[in-house]
């Protein structure tokens, strides 16, 4: 959901909340009342006499559960956000990973490593056979193939 649509529900919640607490004022409203506290009397009047106070609590009650609301959708967007951030950043680790493996799979290959003359740092168990050399390494022609094999 976007930032106007969070917005427009909460503000429809806080509107639902006023509307649904103001109902007892309007039907309450010349009525009677009678507030005492620990025996004794606060008020006597009629009930739209409190309107005010209780129009003013109420305006806060709802304002606050929409502004709540408002605050809970944005936090669980974001949160659904992060997580797929987090998701594709591991993937493009993941991919980077295999890419600086598969690099250094071919700086070290047996035959960068024998074209570069460092025939000395080839692993142990391989088997190398070149086709038109002699035994002492010199070529027969300047384009000479390589072939790798590795024992198991």
């Amino acid at each position: 959901m976007s930032f106007s649509k969070h917005l427009l529900s909460s503000v429809l919640l806080a509107g639902t909340i006023f509307a649904a607490a103001t109902i007892p004022l309007a039907t309450l409203g010349s009525k009677p009342v009678a507030i005492q506290l620990e025996g004794k009397p606060v008020f006597t009047g009629q009930f739209k006499e409190l309107a005010a106070p209780y129009m003013g609590l109420v305006l806060a009650l709802s304002i606050g559960a929409g502004a709540t609301n408002f605050a809970v959708m944005r936090w669980c967007q974001s949160s659904r956000k992060l997580n797929l951030a987090e998701s594709e950043m591991s993937t493009l680790k993941q991919q980077l990973h295999e890419q600086e493996t598969l690099i250094e799979t071919l700086k070290f290959s047996p035959a960068r490593l024998q074209a570069s003359g460092l025939e000395r740092f080839l692993p142990e168990g391989s088997n190398w056979r070149q086709r038109g050399h002699s035994a002492n390494g010199e070529g027969k022609n300047e384009h000479s193939q390589v072939a790798f094999e590795t024992s198991t």
